[in-house]
């Protein structure tokens, strides 16, 4: 994208947000998620644990998707409607796999209220409740379907509350309830296009809006399909406003360039990954709004940190060993916090601390030799503030955990005395064992369900 073309791309866009006339079209090439030390795209995961489960994949791949799948599983002569219920079953819940950044990024734009989305997790509704309502389920969720349909209410009030609206469905046991395979999208837009089922509100909207269509991972044609539909009225005949679209596919589909170009001239191309896109999309937006930076700082120390995440507590020492600790817990699906180089870094690190610790599920600190000092070091005053949340607990004897990685007592005198009656955790060499893990994933679950009830 050439430097004058990205600045009128940039300053048309921030404009129609600003004012509120923007609609994102959310798709699946933004949902890449943490496995352990590695990144993949979160809906091969996907498919990898549904073709192990169904004995039709036998190593991870990310180029795997859940149409191939399908089709592998339907070749041995099964039924399609087992998918389904199938893939409902091996689906990460909300404590095993953290929101993907993108959609945080997303969430923290507040001009942005109507979503839609062509994925059927529930990633983006989640990134809302956790940026908007610290957690709280505020956002308003409809979904379509073919045999169900779904609409927006006629009178929705998008000023109070987000909505996301589920284009292909939502997850769920029930056959074509959801888009799974590619006769399932076809399908969908099928049903899209029927007058009786077609939801007419939504697509009101989204013909007097901008749309904003992000890693949909449409298809050549589907992306006619999608912006002819949302129009309802030729393309070549739309005057007025613009689309935005940031997709991998579109950029590389030559065909689709030169079909945007000739004939939906107000359809304009943003020329990276969708991922990009979204990163610069939100520098540029925070630049434009200094105020809300202000405040987005201001709420830093509640924000950096996953509510319910294990926080890892040690002495500098002991990095590598415990970074061992953490690489299994994540492996384990549990959110950890362990880097603590933002959190020490300015003078007001100590409150910046305790809200941290407040807003976690364990808190386990690591004993070694290297902690036998009374000196004034980092980690006693993490341990200060973890006795502390700890006396404010409902099970106080759960929310601290002090794991020993050598032969260091309970009874050393350098030691807080408090430790001595919380369960101690002993890792040999910092090795976790199977048990360790094990016990951790249930108090961070236990935790998290607490949250969910609440």
């Amino acid at each position: 994208m050439k430097e004058e073309v990205a600045v009128l791309f940039w300053d048309q866009l921030l404009q129609v947000v600003e004012e509120g006339h923007v609609i994102p079209v959310v798709g699946p090439d933004l949902l890449t998620v943490r496995l352990g030390s590695r990144y993949v795209p979160f809906y091969s995961y996907l498919a990898t644990r549904l073709g192990q489960a169904l004995d039709v994949v036998d190593q991870p791949a990310e180029d795997l998707d859940l149409n191939t799948v399908a089709c592998r599983y339907l070749a041995k002569g099964k039924p399609v409607e087992e998918l389904y219920p199938a893939l409902k079953s091996v689906m990460p819940g909300d404590d095993e796999i953290a929101i993907p950044e993108p959609l945080l990024k997303l969430a923290a734009i507040d001009r942005l209220q109507l979503f839609v989305t062509t994925t059927f997790d529930p990633f983006l509704e989640r990134a809302l409740n956790q940026v908007r309502f610290d957690g709280k389920k505020r956002t308003e969720v409809y979904t379509f379907s073919p045999n169900a349909g779904r609409d927006l209410p006629q009178n929705l009030d998008l000023s109070d509350r987000p909505v996301v609206f589920h284009l292909f469905g939502r997850i769920s046991a029930v056959p074509l309830s959801f888009a799974l395979t590619q006769e399932d999208t076809l399908e969908f837009f099928h049903s899209l296009q029927s007058e009786t089922r077609r939801p007419n509100v939504l697509f009101d909207k989204l013909s007097q809006e901008s749309l904003l269509i992000i890693g949909s991972s449409f298809g050549d044609w589907l992306a006619r399909f999608f912006l002819r539909a949302a129009k309802r009225q030729r393309l070549l005949e739309v005057r007025g406003k613009s689309d935005y679209v940031a997709e991998s596919s579109a950029n590389r589909n030559q065909s689709l360039v030169l079909f945007l170009h000739h004939f939906s001239h107000s359809t304009k191309l943003y020329e990276g990954s969708p991922v990009e896109f979204v990163s610069e999309f939100s520098r540029r937006w925070t630049d434009e709004h200094p105020s809300d930076a202000k405040k987005e700082a201001e709420t830093d120390a509640t924000s950096a940190i996953t509510p319910g995440a294990v926080f890892l507590s040690y002495a500098s020492e002991d990095k590598d060993v415990v970074r061992v600790i953490r690489d299994a817990l994540e492996a384990a699906g549990i959110d950890v916090f362990f880097d603590k180089k933002n959190l020490e870094a300015g003078d007001e690190w100590e409150p910046k601390l305790k809200r941290y610790i407040s807003k976690c599920s364990v808190f386990l600190p690591v004993i070694s030799k290297h902690t036998l000092t009374p000196l004034r070091r980092f980690f006693r005053v993490e341990w200060s503030c973890g006795l502390e949340e700890a006396r404010g607990a409902a099970q106080s004897g759960k929310f601290i955990a002090p794991v020993a990685i050598d032969e260091t007592k309970p009874e050393e005198e350098l030691l807080p005395p408090e430790f001595q009656k919380f369960q101690w955790q002993f890792l040999p060499d910092g090795k976790p064992s199977p048990e360790f893990v094990s016990l951790i994933r249930q108090l961070f679950r236990d935790y998290q369900k607490a949250m969910g009830a609440a």
